[in-house]
């Protein structure tokens, strides 16, 4: 008998070897989300607002670490990303279309946006059409006669940078002659070049843009979001120009290519139910960081939405 039961606990034994060890429940150690941009920009940001809500809402204990990897205009991190294991322990927050304008462009990158594995959308930002207070025009016919005196100068980070794109586009739209003055280091300088006078226009994000609006130093003409997100300015779309529409930059989470379905739906949960939580949508409305979450599905179908409109202008943007 005694024998009887030593082999059967050494068969218990040999099965339970074979079979390996219990594959542990996700996450079982830190998720890492990659922010392909230096500390303090609107992505920074978000990630780090994001963040300890995510910890809150995923069903295990971990840590969520941002990740700054700075380079190459967002392709260091994008690529990073791309080629890591695709576990969920590697995320990434997109800036859509800004890492999609570099290979429209041509220019060799090492990652392909379609093959990212789409988790969700935090916040999105249209654009606004803004001109300084003091500026006598006030209505988007009176810019369209003063375009028509000679090329408009808009400020601009640099050719490729999503604002410029922008800019691009919204010139072609309108037929416009226009001059991109780049060299600025981001939308608050842009900004500011606007208030200033330095250029007499520009194409700006709206959310980055909105106080100075608000506090009475430019005035907004146009914003490609519609129903408008400006009081008293009309969207692009009202005024017939459906190719404005919808112009956007989204800040999208996205895992590496061959993300497992159980996985992809845990960490989406998790991010909706994060931007869900009353806390984290009162420091956003405090802090002017407004969410706009979509699920992995209406996150996919945005990136489609954007690439398809961008195509369309892929000369325009070419023209440097």
């Amino acid at each position: 008998m005694l024998a009887k039961h030593i082999l059967m606990a050494a068969a218990a034994l040999l099965a339970a070897n074979l079979a390996g060890p219990a594959e542990a429940a996700f996450p079982d150690k830190d998720i890492n989300i990659v922010i392909p941009f230096g500390p303090g920009g609107g992505f920074d940001v978000y990630v780090r607002m994001v963040g300890p809500f995510l910890e809150k809402h995923l069903p295990a204990k971990v840590n969520v670490v941002p990740k700054n990897v700075d380079g190459a205009g967002g392709a260091r991190g994008m690529t990073q990303v791309f080629r890591a294991k695709p576990d969920g322990f590697n995320l990434a927050i997109v800036n859509v279309p800004g890492a999609m304008i570099l290979p429209i462009l041509g220019e060799k990158v090492d990652y392909e946006l379609e093959k990212m594995t789409w988790i969700a959308r935090l916040s999105y930002d249209s654009y606004v059409l803004v001109v300084p207070a003091k500026s006598e025009i006030k209505t988007i016919a009176e810019y369209a006669s003063f375009a028509a005196k000679g090329p408009l100068k808009m400020p601009s980070v640099g050719t490729g940078t999503t604002a410029d794109v922008a800019a691009r586009i919204f010139l072609d739209v309108y037929g416009f002659k226009g001059e991109m003055v780049a060299g600025y280091k981001g939308t608050r300088d842009m900004t500011l070049a606007v208030i200033r006078g330095d250029t007499a226009s520009g194409i700006l994000p709206s959310e980055s843009t909105r106080s100075f609006v608000e506090s009475g130093d430019l005035r907004g003409l146009l914003t490609t979001a519609d129903p408008t997100d400006y009081p008293g300015v009309p969207s692009a779309k009202s005024l017939g120009k459906t190719d404005l529409d919808g112009l956007f930059v989204h800040r999208l989470i996205a895992a590496p290519p061959g993300l497992p379905g159980d996985i992809k739906r845990t960490l989406e949960k998790a991010f909706l139910e994060a931007m869900a939580d009353p806390e984290l949508q009162e420091i956003a409305k405090k802090t002017s960081r407004p969410l706009a979450p979509l699920n992995a599905v209406e996150a996919e179908a945005a990136v489609k939405r954007q690439l398809q409109l961008y195509l369309r202008f892929k000369d325009v943007l070419k023209d440097k």
